[in-house]
This record gives C-alpha cells, sequence and structure tokens, in this order.
C-alpha cells in the first residue's frame, strides 16, 4: 500500500512541475504540453525504464501485461523526469538523473543473470532464499558464477549500454510522435496505479500483480513481503510453546534425520547410475538394513521451502504463525533433541531457522558454527540419555562441487566420461561425482553411530540437482521452467533400522519394504516419524505417513502449478551423456 501511494505522491509532484512549466513557458499548443516528454531526459529514462521492467516478461507474458509494462515505464520515467526538473542547479540535477539510471542498471543486471541462469526474475522468493544463504554458499555462488571474465562482460555491457541509450535519446529529441505517444502512455499508466489505489482503498483488493510489472515497486514490494513473513516468527514461538505430546512406547527408537543437499538420484548407483557413487550404502540394502524408496518428489527446488515443510507438522511450504515443528512434538514427548547443521546457525540469516528464540523451543543442543567437510559434523553429536532425535543437516554435493570432498575421495576424473560434453563440463560432472561418493561415506558414518542402538534413520535430500544431463544447465532452483523436472524434482529416500529396532518393530519394517515404490512427497516426512516414533500428537496424520496402513499418496504432488504425476517434458529432453 505504501508503494502505490508512494507512486501517487510522486505523480502530484510531476503535476506541480507540469503546472509549473506550462505557466512560465511562451509557447502554446501542443508543443507546449507534450515538452517535458521530448527532452533528453525523459527519453534516456524511457529507455533505461522498459531495459528494466522487460525482464518482467519473462513471468507475465501476455499481450496485456506488455502494454501494462509499456504504460508503467513511461509513468515512471515521467515521474523520474519530473524530479530531476526540480533541480536547477545541473550538477544536482545530474547526480540525481545518475542515480535513476543506476537503480535501473542495478534491477536489469540482477534480473538479467537471473533469467540467463536460472530463468527466473527478482521476487519475495528470492528475498528468502538470500536470507538463508550462508555464508559458505555466498562464496560458492560468487566463486561459480562470478568470474572475472563475466564482471569484464557485465562491465562491458553496461558502458556499452549507457553510450548506446544516450546516443538514441539525443536522436529522438524533439520527435513529435514520440512525445505525444509518450504522453498518452503515462496518462493509463497513471490511471492503472490510481485505480489499483483506490481498489486497495476501497476493498482492500486488487491485482497486487501491476506492482510486479515495474522494477522499483517489484523489489520493494518483495521487501514487504518478505518482511511479513519475518513478523510470523514472533507466533510462531507461541504457537510452538503450547505443543502437547507424548510417547505412546515404553522403549521408544532413537529417530536420526539425515538431510542431504543437492542430491541427484541420476548419478547414484542406487539408483542405477552405473558409476559406483554409494558403494557403503549399497551394502546396507544388501544386508536388508536399509530401503531405498524410487518414487519421491521434493515440495520445491529451494532448499529454504523444503526445509521449512520438512519441518511443519501440519502441511505448509511457507512460514506462517499457526504451524507446529515436529521437533518440538518430540521434545514435548521427552526426547532429548539435537540439530547438527552444516548450513544454518542461529543468528546467521533472518529466517525462522535462524531465530535463537525458535531454536530453543525446538533443540536441546544445537551447532554453532560450520564444521568444514560433512564429516566433521559427526564429531558434534552430543551424548544424550536415550530417547533422542537428532536432525543432521549436511552441505552435501552442493555447488561448488570440488570443495564438498577430501583429496583421497577423487575417484572419477574428467576423463571417464563421454557424449556430448566439453572438457569444463566432464571435470565438474566429475567433481559431482566425487562429492555423490564421499556424501555415501558420510551417511554410512552417521549409520556406524546408532548401531547399537534401537534407531531408526531417514536420509533424503531437500531437492536434486542438474548436471549437463541435457544441455549447458548446471544446478537447481528453476525446475519449472526447465525443459524436464525430473532430475530437480526426484529426490533420494532411504531408510534404515538397527537390528535391535528390527526384532522391537519387525511390522514396521516389512511396512518399509511394502512402501518402496509408494509415491511420496518430502512433506510427508513429519508423519512418518511420529508414525515410527510412536509420538501421540493432536498434528500426526496417518493418512499422511507411508508406512501407515491409512496412507493416502497425495493426489497432486505440485510444483507451483505444475502437477509432476501429469505433466509431459518436452519432446526434445535427450540425456547428453
Amino acid at each position: 500500500m505504501c508503494l502505490f501511494i508512494g507512486q501517487l505522491m510522486l505523480s502530484s509532484c510531476y503535476s506541480l512541475v507540469l503546472c509549473r512549466f506550462n505557466m512560465s513557458s511562451k509557447t502554446s499548443g501542443l508543443k507546449n504540453i507534450t515538452k517535458i516528454w521530448a527532452d533528453q531526459d525523459f527519453l534516456m529514462l524511457l529507455i533505461f525504464n522498459l531495459l528494466s521492467n522487460a525482464t518482467a516478461v519473462v513471468t507475465f507474458e501476455d499481450v496485456g501485461s506488455i502494454l501494462m509494462i509499456l504504460c508503467i515505464s513511461a509513468l515512471s520515467a515521467t515521474i523520474e523526469s519530473c524530479i530531476c526538473r526540480l533541480f536547477k542547479n545541473r550538477k544536482i540535477h545530474n547526480i540525481v538523473l545518475s542515480c535513476f539510471i543506476a537503480a535501473h542498471l542495478f534491477t536489469a543486471i540482477i534480473d538479467s543473470f537471473l533469467i540467463v541462469n536460472f530463468n527466473l526474475i527478482f521476487t519475495q522468493n528470492a528475498v528468502g532464499i538470500i536470507a538463508e544463504t550462508t555464508p559458505e554458499e555466498t562464496k560458492s555462488f560468487l566463486s561459480t558464477y562470478l568470474t572475472i571474465w563475466n564482471i569484464l562482460l557485465i562491465i562491458g555491457a553496461v558502458v556499452a549500454t549507457i553510450w548506446i541509450i544516450s546516443w538514441l535519446a539525443r536522436k529522438m529529441v524533439n520527435n513529435k510522435p514520440i512525445a505525444v505517444t509518450s504522453m498518452v502512455l503515462t496518462i493509463l499508466g497513471a490511471s492503472v496505479y490510481l485505480f489499483m489505489v483506490y481498489k486497495h482503498a476501497t476493498t482492500g483488493g486488487g491485482d497486487l500483480s501491476v506492482s510486479q510489472l515495474h522494477s522499483f515497486s517489484r523489489y520493494g514490494y518483495s521487501l514487504v513481503i518478505f518482511k511479513n513473513a519475518h513478523e510470523d516468527i514472533k507466533t510462531l514461538r507461541d504457537i510452538n510453546r503450547a505443543v502437547v505430546a507424548e510417547r505412546q512406547e515404553q522403549d521408544a527408537p532413537t529417530v536420526v534425520v539425515v538431510i542431504g543437499e543437492s542430491f541427484s538420484i541420476y548419478h547414484s548407483s542406487l539408483y542405477g547410475y552405473p558409476k559406483q557413487t554409494n558403494p557403503l550404502l549399497s551394502e546396507r540394502v544388501s544386508d536388508g538394513s536399509m530401503v531405498v524408496f524410487d518414487n519421491v518428489v521434493s515440495i520445491s527446488d529451494h532448499t529454504g521451502v523444503v526445509m521449512y515443510s520438512v519441518y511443519v507438522a501440519n502441511g505448509s511450504s511457507a512460514p506462517s504463525s499457526g504451524n507446529v515443528l515436529f521437533p518440538v512434538c518430540f521434545r514435548k514427548a521427552g526426547y532429548k533433541t539435537a540439530l547438527l547443521d552444516n548450513q544454518y546457525f542461529v543468528g546467521n540469516g533472518l529466517t525462522w531457522i535462524n531465530d535463537e528464540k525458535l531454536s530453543d523451543i525446538m533443540f536441546d543442543y544445537r551447532n554453532k558454527e560450520s564444521v568444514g567437510l560433512d564429516n566433521n559434523l559427526i564429531k558434534e553429536l552430543p551424548t544424550v540419555s536415550e530417547p533422542q532425535l537428532v536432525v543432521i543437516h549436511l552441505m552435501g554435493q552442493h555447488y561448488t562441487y570440488e570443495i564438498r570432498y577430501p583429496s583421497e575421495f577423487k575417484r572419477f576424473s574428467a576423463s571417464d566420461y563421454s557424449g556430448d560434453l566439453t572438457d569444463a563440463e566432464r571435470e565438474i560432472v566429475a567433481h559431482y561425482d566425487n562429492a555423490t561418493l564421499y556424501n555415501d561415506y558420510v551417511v554410512d558414518n552417521v549409520i556406524k553411530q546408532f548401531e547399537d542402538k534401537n534407531c531408526i534413520l531417514v536420509y533424503f535430500s531437500d531437492h536434486g540437482e542438474e548436471i549437463y544431463e541435457i544441455d549447458d544447465f548446471m544446478g537447481h532452483g528453476n525446475a519449472a521452467q526447465r525443459p524436464t523436472l525430473k532430475y530437480q524434482m526426484r529426490v533420494p529416500l532411504m531408510v534404515w533400522t538397527s537390528k535391535a529396532y528390527q526384532t522391537l518393530h519387525p511390522d514396521v519394517v516389512q511396512r518399509l519394504k511394502d512402501a518402496e515404490h509408494k509415491p511420496i512427497f518430502t512433506d510427508n516426512i513429519p508423519h512418518f516419524l511420529f508414525d515410527v516414533a510412536g509420538i501421540k500428537t493432536e498434528y500426526f496424520a496417518p493418512e499422511l505417513s507411508f508406512v501407515n496402513d491409512n496412507y493416502k499418496p497425495a493426489t497432486r504432488r505440485v510444483l507451483g502449478s505444475i502437477d509432476y504425476d501429469k505433466y509431459k517434458e518436452e519432446s526434445t529432453v535427450k540425456a547428453r551423456y
């Protein structure tokens, strides 16, 4: 609402400046009215507005939205030009003009980067992802994408863009058709914003997508939405303090939840990959202690969304004040709870998982900082009385892949790969497979810590990963825009049980084996945990536990608006190796 009122205030400033201009001008008629739309400042700002706002076409592809972008860009350029005109001192005038241009260039660069690499633009989801990003992830991200050549390319592109737009603006000065067209578009743009303000003032409704069509309001709106979501954390604490839960079993098992990162089942020998990337876990499958599930889909291709959906016991992928977190239920039922996390830390971020007070409600113990390679996390395991819940969140195979494993796990090299790949791509694929091999060692090492206990352990990954399987894309976060969802959305899920657990719960072990081909959504996991641990709470839904007799698989496993089980991948999809 503040954004819309701000636009209205700026429109008023424009009207005052225009009236002042009209009163002082000695010219008459259309030439006088359209003069503001015919000077170089306005024309430069118009082109820069179009440059920064045009990225919204990635999300809003219809003709109506494109016309709206033209109108809103003209309105914005008019307002910005009028603000510049308020400053008679030429130096100040040029500084203000430069600030507007720099802001448009900044948003255009950010959106262009996201489009080229992920086919996305900056929205409130991006704000959440940035807020949840750890320093280690930021370092990896920058080293992957912000190379010296990319920096030089950006600088060159910026210089060339400024020169070209300045040249175009000079060529269009005092062009009456352009001035009249700009005036009409400005009036239409002002009408759209005024109508939207009216709708919000009178009904509280209105088309919020309009605010997404201008880069400034889209960025501002995204920050406001994120701030509002962050406010829910305060209520989330109160809701979880009031949770009631109890244990149904006297001999309650130790429950271990291991959450991987960017694990592609298409690079796992457990799922048929020809290279032996999971030799140790394959042995666990062979001895009958581990069941591998082959029809599991993640709720999202972003870690933050998945983490929340997995922690929430009453089914949600977005932070909300009414949600209950599963570790709280375990703790209220008498479990000692611990979190070993190699990505998120208390106070090192702005989201629910970094909140100190909420963390204290969920866990008795939590590590304080990154430990480097994932196997070091095992050294942080606390010695506590049973029963216990241990949640372990690994860095897994998150890029940059070559820093996710020690040198002794460098088993694969570029020469091991053929197919339609460049030498650089083969090298990266080899690094990914080595990271997967090391991840196999880490998970097996976690299992070893609990072999002598009455224990059930579940391992799954937050999402998958693409590693040049179908084209030159590597990473995750844009599954909905890719030719196929499967590489990013299918995830591994495996459950290991100790001999003691098998003896005490043979019925659960059998139901695990019976469920290995059932369709599963990652947000089923909290209910599975309640079921196998015997946690009695009103938040447990038997129909969502895939080992329960009452399990009802989700009728729609949806990523955004795409039903995973009904979509058809593009006919051009063909594996490159």
